[in-house]
């Protein structure tokens, strides 16, 4: 296990977790921020598991996420990463690889391209793994960053119908939350260790229609920190002083006008329809809101078409078309020559 930092931000940590006096309603208080990184390592003082939910595809949220496992006081405190799109059928694979082990590219790619996310798979080798992996040499064995693959082992080349898909699906072993709580548990809280989680923000709210990994985690007894990477409302629109925050920050918002916003307003005016279990109060889903800049700023990368004569597009068409009909052939439609 890694050490803390001796300096304990104390209003930090006493604001996240405020709770209302019964039967009041204080006035909600303007949002503080702080530097965002400082604000994520101070955390892991009260908590072992930090959420930081992305909005996929937005790239000031992943060159944060980049930026954040960089900071060498982030890296003295937290031990593992993990990510939301690997196969966790392939960790041997990834450990080896971010720990200096040159391996054949065709292995690599198996870990991201061989999970349920077909819509997005990409041939390129994530930022993230080669990231960690070129810190990783420069690193004592102990202080060394490992990336855990969050989705459940599944095996495509045993699924031939649609039918089978969905029977593999139904298993209670293959739910994606409940598979990364117990990673989490057996990787890391068992270990004593501690952890970020790099996932889409739907998988950290508190107010679900089922289960997520915080509502699981925190039903038996783990408490996660967890962040709203804002990249659709303009924060400002709520509380007219954040355009004079610097960027990157991370605010506290419970209590505050920010927490006060429902999470309607957080996901745009181009989100479509959503649960009424999620329309809640932003302060009941998620700690915190980390500001990458007012929307002007924000940008999304689309996942790359493939070439169609890329020798694995029938094998992605056929797992896409099992996963919903028809999407594998908006993928084929969509390859370039």
């Amino acid at each position: 296990m890694k050490l803390l930092p001796l300096v304990l931000t104390a209003m930090f940590l006493l604001v996240s977790h405020q709770d209302k006096t019964p039967g009041q309603e204080p006035s909600a208080a303007a949002a503080v921020p702080r530097p965002a990184i400082a604000a994520i390592v101070d955390a892991y003082r009260a908590y072992r598991i930090v959420g930081l939910g992305d909005a996929h595809g937005n790239q000031q949220g992943e060159a944060f996420q980049l930026a954040l496992i960089r900071d060498p006081g982030f890296r003295a405190v937290v031990d593992d990463v993990l990510v939301e799109s690997g196969n966790s059928r392939y960790q041997d694979v990834v450990d080896r690889f971010v720990n200096g082990e040159n391996l054949a590219p065709e292995a690599l790619q198996r870990i991201w391209l061989d999970t349920t996310q077909q819509q997005v798979a990409s041939l390129e080798i994530p930022e993230l793994f080669t990231t960690v992996r070129a810190l990783n040499a420069s690193a004592r064995p102990d202080e060394r960053l490992r990336i855990l693959l969050g989705e459940p082992p599944i095996e495509w080349e045993r699924l031939k119908t649609a039918d089978e898909y969905k029977a593999w699906e139904a298993q209670p072993t293959s739910s994606r939350d409940r598979f990364a709580v117990e990673l989490l548990q057996r990787e890391v809280l068992s270990k004593n260790r501690r952890a970020v989680a790099f996932y889409g923000a739907g998988h950290f709210f508190r107010k679900v229609v089922s289960q997520s990994i915080v509502t699981i985690l925190e039903g038996s007894g783990t408490k996660v920190f967890t962040i709203w990477t804002n990249a659709a409302m303009e924060l400002a629109s709520v509380q007219r002083d954040v355009q004079s925050w610097p960027v990157p920050s991370l605010a506290v918002i419970r209590g505050t006008t920010l927490g006060r916003t429902g999470l309607a307003a957080y996901l745009g005016p181009n989100a479509g329809g959503v649960p009424p279990q999620w329309l809640a109060p932003m302060e009941d889903q998620f700690d915190a809101v980390l500001y990458l800049g007012p929307l002007s700023t924000m940008t999304l990368a689309r996942p790359q078409p493939w070439r169609c004569a890329e020798p694995a597009l029938p094998e992605r068409v056929r797992r896409a078309n099992l996963l919903r009909p028809g999407l594998g052939d908006r993928i084929k439609a969509q390859c370039v020559e």
